[in-house]
């Protein structure tokens, strides 16, 4: 060995580490380079930090948060779009419902207004007729005479 003494890890340069504390109290000191390689990678390639790819990161990253805020905007509009149309739709039901309804009790009152003893009653208290005697009655010839409207020549 040389005749320099060998680090800790974790040892500072001016820490004595005498107490039993000073273990606690260093700072770690960073790691000499290994041949240009990095610790964390598995080729040994360095990883660079560049202005260039941070900026391309955020905006990657602003990207997907964008899309993914849009996809979840769209999703609750349709969610709300399909309420909206369910009670809409009920409200239809309803109506038609209430309407069929009033379809069946206007047929049934104008079954009720057809019937001939209604008429027959309507006619005689309402309008004063009665039916006529047998001597009023005049009977219509079946044989038509054919007229000419065109003067005669047929």
């Amino acid at each position: 060995m040389s005749g320099r003494k060998r680090q800790s890890r974790y040892a500072h340069p001016g820490a004595k580490g005498t107490g039993i504390l000073s273990g606690l109290m260093r700072k770690p000191v960073r790691p000499a380079q290994n041949g240009g390689r990095s610790l964390g990678s598995r080729d040994g390639a360095r990883k660079i930090s560049s202005p260039g790819m941070s900026f391309l990161y955020v905006l990657m990253l602003t990207v997907v948060i964008a899309i993914v805020c849009g996809a979840f905007v769209f999703h609750l509009s349709v969610r709300f779009e399909g309420v909206r149309l369910g009670y809409e739709t009920s409200k239809a039901r309803s109506l038609q419902t209430r309407l069929l309804l009033e379809q069946r009790e206007l047929r049934l009152e104008l079954a009720s207004l057809k019937a001939p003893e209604r008429v027959e009653t309507d006619a005689r208290e309402k309008l004063g007729m009665e039916v006529p005697d047998h001597g009023r009655i005049v009977p219509i010839d079946r044989k038509r005479k054919v007229v000419s409207v065109s003067g005669g020549a047929l």
